[in-house]
């Protein structure tokens, strides 16, 4: 599946460590900006600026003299603790080796605490190592005031700066701002030496100051609102997709000297964004400052409270201008900074920006925060640099960011699709993605419920005026079966959820696989058979959901499945009708009984007939196979799977398809085809490995002692092993191209049951962040 593409944003690594430079006093000429929106100086037409601030540092150490002391590899460090188990204590003797070569250099020092391994590393510490270990001690790295939890180090492919994962189910409050220190602490170092030359040879002031001004720099991350780059490579650069991909990506992309999470939500065709952003509390801030006239200065709790309010002010005009900057369909940006605690859930700022006066904000020049946001519609109690908490003046699920339209019932709306939408979504109307059948009947059953009384006369007329006369024959019979059982006494007429149950699924063939399941729960596979067997046996008389030259009936398991079966699998020259899933599992149960029978051509036509209702279902194909290979046709069950992994879109799909495939190769002496299967299905359902036990294990034993190397196979091995027995690469570039076309089509047409489904499988499939953030910005169906 595709991966984010982080190049769209080339711009933002760069701009910052320029527009860096008005904070420390170096002004550039006068510049024009090349197409990516990259400042470049006049006359040199992208060529690099002048030498940037660290060369001031770096030109004052001779390269031909040996150092005279050891430098920070940041890179080297990221790996080493990204690769530790414990990354913390890590860290720990990092320091400590700090601060005894520090105390040697110094002259004080009774040894080190760590041997060196050579010359080079006896030598004192160099500023950055110092500032690290200073940064680290601030943030009480060794203090055992507060139980820590386990924590793992990564670097996101995204921003590249630190990110401390908690790995402990439960985390205290304390230990968590602990963690946002120590995670801060390693990222001032980290941008330091990606800033300066030489950051090994800056003052120690220098490295304590450009902490400070960084993060009085984080909106010289987006030069202007007005180019449109985020989405400017986007097929719909106005759409849904297209702006929340661009917000999503930039939260995830922008390099901040704080853990920045935010949450958002999108209304492109009525202008409106909203975005609630969870603040960085005052002590995460530097506890040692730089003050003019004085040098670094211990930060005394005004000093921290100041430097949060000024950070967390210019956070949001960040995010703001990321939301503008995507669209100039954009025209206001609702930002709230809150702070939750273990008492208390708090909003410090709320802000409504609109674009005009927005534009006017020198984002990469100087102002002033707190003015800025009294501008606007704001509301914001500071005094003397604190913030105190106010009302919050929107709500993510305000119906400005997410109208109800966009929940209506997908089976049962009259939505005419646009023609890029239809030609995405392979359907003309919006109930031609519908999947469930009962819709109608859940819908009038909403109805029936809130004129529900005690009395029996009264529900049998409010069930007949509702439903006796519906369209949809299906309404009608629910309706005939409820007021037949009010009537007899069957139904609980004081129960309105039973009622609304009885009316949605109480027909004869659902409570017959509800029942048949039980009995094949309880290994009574006969009675099983003959249960849902007898159930079917009417339904199937009448030829109640059998395909006509004009209509045929199918299942789906997922607005996904219906998407890509319109796209893929229908040739448009029906009408598809739904059929009940109750239909479906009576098949799937029937076979499953009759294989535990020993009856393998009744299980074999039962599980076949499941594939035809639903040719997406993965069951329905794995136990068509399972079927297939126990009457002795191996063959056929290993195309059967075959099918599967060539309309395979999801982990589960590709995992289970992969591994039943394996077993197929394993039987027939393939090892190369069967590692390469497992690897396949391994890697995308990693939980599955259990099950595989027995088989990697024999595997491993086979390959021991021959020429064949037991190492895993590299991605082109697994390639060529797969292509060579004609199986496909899942998921294939057909079903990609179709999965990604609806995806980006579902939610630029508002259609966010379809859309919500889409953006789940691709965070699975993917685990990328900027997608999980997308998913997030979808808002749950609201309430009716």
């Amino acid at each position: 599946m595709e991966e984010t593409d982080d190049k769209r944003w080339p711009h933002w690594a760069r701009d910052f460590t320029q527009a860096l430079s008005h904070a420390f006093g170096r002004q550039t000429p006068s510049q024009d900006h090349d197409v990516a929106g990259q400042a470049t100086p006049e006359g040199q037409s992208g060529q690099s600026a002048a030498p940037r601030l660290g060369a001031r540092f770096a030109a004052a150490v001779d390269a031909a003299r040996p150092r005279v002391t050891t430098t920070l590899d940041i890179d080297v460090l990221s790996q080493r603790l990204m690769a530790s188990d414990d990354p913390l204590s890590d860290l720990g003797l990092v320091v400590a080796d700090i601060r005894s070569r520090q105390r040697d250099g110094e002259g004080g020092g009774e040894g080190q605490i760590i041997v060196p391994s050579s010359a080079q590393d006896a030598l004192p510490p160099s500023n950055l190592e110092v500032f690290l270990a200073d940064a680290l001690d601030d943030a009480g790295l060794l203090a055992p005031d507060v139980a820590m939890p386990s924590v793992g180090v990564v670097r996101p492919h995204t921003s590249h700066l630190f990110y401390l994962r908690v790995n402990d189910p439960e985390l205290s409050y304390a230990a968590k701002l602990k963690v946002l220190r120590i995670e801060a602490a390693l990222n001032a170092a980290l941008l330091a030496s990606t800033f300066f030359d030489d950051a090994d040879d800056v003052p120690a002031g220098e490295l304590v100051r450009f902490r400070q001004r960084i993060a009085a720099s984080v909106t010289s991350q987006i030069p202007t609102i007005a180019d449109g780059l985020p989405t400017r490579e986007e097929e719909r650069p106005n759409g849904e997709w297209a702006v929340r991909k661009g917000i999503s990506t930039g939260i995830e992309h922008f390099q901040v000297p704080y853990r920045l999470q935010a949450s958002f939500r999108t209304n492109v065709a009525d202008g409106n964004v909203a975005i609630v952003i969870d603040l960085t509390q005052p002590s995460v801030m530097p506890a040692h400052v730089w003050v003019d006239g004085m040098g670094i200065v211990p930060a005394t709790p005004e000093m921290r409270r100041r430097a949060a309010t000024d950070y967390n002010l210019r956070i949001g005009i960040l995010l703001a201008a990321c939301a503008f900057r995507c669209s100039s369909l954009i025209q206001h940006v609702w930002v709230a900074g809150t702070i939750d605690t273990p008492q208390s859930h708090d909003c410090y700022y709320s802000v409504c920006f609109d674009r005009e006066g927005f534009s006017k904000i020198p984002l990469t020049g100087t102002f002033d925060p707190v003015a800025t946001y009294r501008d606007f519609d704001t509301s914001l109690d500071e005094k003397d640099g604190q913030l105190s908490p106010v009302r919050q003046g929107f709500s993510l699920e305000g119906e400005q960011f997410c109208p109800t339209r966009r929940y209506e019932t997908v089976e049962l709306s009259t939505r005419v699709l646009a023609d890029p939408f239809a030609a995405a979504l392979g359907a003309s109307r919006v109930n031609q993605l519908g999947i469930v059948e009962e819709s109608k009947r859940v819908e009038v059953a909403s109805q029936i419920a809130r004129r529900l009384s005690s009395s029996t006369e009264e529900n049998v007329r409010a069930i007949m005026e509702l439903a006796g006369k519906d369209d949809d024959a299906t309404v009608r019979e629910a309706a005939r079966r409820c007021v037949g059982k009010l009537i007899d006494g069957t139904l609980p007429e004081n129960d309105p959820q039973t009622i609304q149950d009885e009316f949605v699924n109480g027909d004869a063939l659902f409570e017959a696989v509800e029942k048949s399941k039980e009995l094949l729960a309880q290994k009574d596979t006969a009675g099983a058979l003959s249960c849902v067997l007898g159930a079917l046996e009417p339904v199937e008389q009448a030829h109640t959901y059998e395909d006509t030259p004009m209509v045929e009936w199918r299942a789906f398991g997922s607005y996904v499945d219906r998407v890509l079966y319109n796209r893929l699998l229908w040739d448009g020259s029906h009408e598809t009708r739904i059929a009940p899933d109750a239909y479906l599992e009576a098949q799937l149960v029937a076979s499953v009984a009759a294989l535990a029978e020993g009856r393998l051509p009744q299980a074999t036509e039962r599980a076949r007939r499941a594939v035809e209702l639903a040719p997406l279902s993965i069951h329905s194909r794995l136990q068509l196979a399972q079927c297939l290979d126990a009457d002795g046709r191996t063959d056929d069950a290993m195309v059967e799977v075959g099918h599967l992994l060539e309309l395979a879109h999801d982990p589960e799909g590709v995992g289970l398809g992969y591994f039943r495939m394996a077993s197929y190769e394993w039987n027939r002496q393939d090892i190369r085809a069967a590692r390469a299967c497992y690897q396949r299905a391994l890697s995308f359902m990693p939980g599955i490995a259990t099950q595989m036990a027995s088989q990697l294990s024999a595997i491993v034993l086979q390959l021991q002692g021959t020429a064949t190397s037991s190492e895993p196979l590299s991605e082109e091995q697994v390639r060529a092993a797969l292509a060579a027995r004609d199986i496909a690469i899942a998921p294939t570039e057909k079903v990609t191209d179709a999965f990604f076309e609806g995806m980006r089509a579902s939610l630029d047409a508002e259609i966010f049951p379809v859309a919500r489904e889409f953006m789940t499988i691709l965070g699975l499939m993917t685990h990328d962040d900027v997608y999980y953030g997308m998913l997030r910005s979808i808002e749950d169906e609201p309430d009716r």
